[in-house]
């Protein structure tokens, strides 16, 4: 069922059950409140007889005159009066005796009301203050403009919550397939959205509402989606060229070696040639799949409390034993004041991988093989510089160094894949930090990482 047809039953079907139920209070205290005008009126009509036949000495057949007299077509009012032993005092001309033995202890207790033959009858005690009497007067009457009245209100309340509930189903309806028109044309555009159109975007205008907050979400969708697929391509394209260059160059290697007959040694030098390649090549791959893995499974990545200057210690003495020749220069900017200043959540293996990336290059890109690594510990937060004096770079590199397989002029000759960057900022990313870089041409660079402290309390 559609959402238009599902909101038109519910809510019209609440609000008529809200109705019904404020329409039938309306009726019961209006039926209440006849009752209890009608009764009242019938008493003192008792009591004004009861006066006329006890205090001014009229017989009851000059009051049973002029009761003839009045046109009591709409009450027809019956009176009856008792002594205390219920015997008839006096009897209207059409009045039927109910008082019983029981009905006459029950009066001495509290005044008595009921229903009998059509008529509402009360039955109460009158103490006449002249001659000092106690009476009981039976009063009866059938309250027809009463009746009428509460029927016609009956016939209004059901008239006038039929048509306002069948408006606030109309208007209901209306007002929701309003507003529900833009999901409709949301879904419509959608539907049109595939991978070769991944730029469409839904409308947003005059759309102020939580159905323009779900279209700006989807266009930030359609955005990281367009995004993600299009590293995805240019990740396969810069997979496909950078495998099929060093396959060409083996390829090419082993053709030219067997163009002719040569000796053993030129044979093992091609094998070690051979060599080097396939392991630049493992180490090409290794690096795509570790950074296909950050991109697809950064969720998955365990963090523990990890101290930043150990990592940072660790990653320098590994880089020391692969490239003896590095020099690395550890230190901190100021003493932290506790242990705590050092610790942040992380992977203790993946940021190792990060500062060795951040020193090799440094190092590998400077002509005294040296880097500095300061330590300083900011408001929540621990910042690391990497400071070198290689080659630097503009800041038109300095824009893409970040992006997969970017190599720029200047280092093309040194050996690297343009992989080590763009996989150092999706770590640090991972753990919600942050990395920016600050270079000079023929001065040197500065790269900054800026990691979260982790909150103790």
């Amino acid at each position: 069922m559609k959402i238009v047809d599902k909101q038109t039953i519910r809510i019209p079907t609440i609000l008529s059950v809200a109705l019904i139920i404020f329409s039938a209070n309306i009726y019961l205290f209006y039926s209440n409140f006849r009752e209890n005008e009608f009764y009242l009126y019938l008493r003192n009509n008792a009591i004004s007889i009861e006066k006329m036949i006890i205090d001014k000495g009229l017989s009851g057949e000059d009051v049973r005159t002029m009761d003839d007299m009045k046109e009591n077509i709409y009450t027809q009012e019956q009176f009856i009066i008792y002594d205390s032993t219920g015997t008839v005092i006096f009897k209207s001309r059409y009045a039927v005796n109910h008082l019983t033995d029981n009905l006459l202890k029950e009066v001495y207790k509290h005044e008595v009301e009921f229903k009998k033959d059509g008529y509402e009858r009360t039955i109460f005690l009158s103490r006449n203050n002249k001659y000092k009497r106690l009476l009981v007067i039976e009063a009866a009457g059938y309250d027809l403009s009463g009746f009428n009245k509460q029927r016609n209100l009956l016939y209004i309340l059901i008239i006038s919550s039929v048509l306002l509930i069948s408006i606030i189903t109309l208007t209901t309806r209306y007002y929701i397939r309003t507003d529900l028109r833009p999901i409709g044309e949301i879904a419509k555009r959608m539907k049109k959205i595939s991978s070769k159109n991944l730029q469409s975007r839904i409308p947003e205008a005059d759309l102020d509402n939580e159905i323009g907050q779900m279209a700006h979400t989807f266009n930030d969708l359609l955005d990281r989606l367009d995004n993600s697929y299009t590293q995805q391509r240019n990740f396969v394209s810069y997979v496909t060229h950078e495998l099929r260059t060093p396959l060409s160059i083996l390829l090419g290697n082993a053709q030219v070696t067997l163009m002719k007959e040569r000796t053993v040694e030129e044979y093992k030098q091609t094998v070690e040639n051979f060599q080097v390649d396939i392991n630049n090549m493992i180490n090409l791959v290794n690096s795509l799949l570790e950074l296909a893995r950050m991109n697809a499974d950064a969720q998955s990545v365990p963090f523990v409390e990890v101290r930043v200057d150990e990592v940072l210690w660790a990653a320098s003495d590994i880089v020391k034993k692969n490239q003896p020749e590095y020099h690395i220069n550890v230190e901190f900017e100021q003493i932290p004041e506790n242990d705590e200043q050092m610790i942040v959540s992380g992977n203790a293996e993946l940021l190792v991988l990060v500062f060795r990336n951040l020193m090799e290059n440094a190092c590998k890109y400077s002509a005294d093989k040296r880097v500095e690594a300061k330590i300083l510990y900011e408001k929540n937060s621990i910042r690391i510089d990497f400071i070198d004096k290689g080659v630097g770079m503009s800041s038109s590199e300095t824009e893409h160094i970040f992006e997969p397989f970017y190599r720029n002029e200047k280092t093309k000759e040194i050996s690297g894949h343009g992989i080590g960057l763009p996989l150092t900022k999706r770590i640090v990313e991972i753990h919600s930090g942050k990395i920016s870089v600050l270079s000079e041409e023929g001065v040197g660079s500065i790269f900054t990482v800026e990691l979260p402290v982790k909150q103790l309390y």
